[in-house]
């Protein structure tokens, strides 16, 4: 397993928090709550893991509280997953 000590960095982990408390829409199933950035290009595909335009929120290991899955995890590293089908289409953009 790579050495993943950048992501759990001091500094990574405020910018971290900062950015998932002016954004805690998951974008993968688009309901509120994200607790997680995931990384749209994987830091193993050699994305940057400090530039924030690769970060979208998602939810992670505590799950979505409205649907209850574990969006990060259900993506894993695959760059061309869709959104996660719900009941509702929660999806605002383009």
């Amino acid at each position: 397993m790579a050495d993943r000590d950048d992501l759990t960095a001091y500094g990574y982990r405020k910018a971290r928090a900062a950015f998932l408390a002016a954004n805690d829409v998951c974008h993968l199933c688009g309901h509120p709550g994200a607790n997680v950035v995931d990384h749209v290009t994987p830091v193993t595909a050699g994305a940057d893991p400090e530039d924030q335009d690769n970060w979208a929120p998602a939810h992670g290991i505590t799950r979505c509280p409205t649907c209850g899955r574990n969006c990060n995890g259900e993506k894993g590293a695959n760059t061309n997953t869709p959104r996660l089908v719900t009941s509702r289409d929660w999806y605002a953009g383009p």
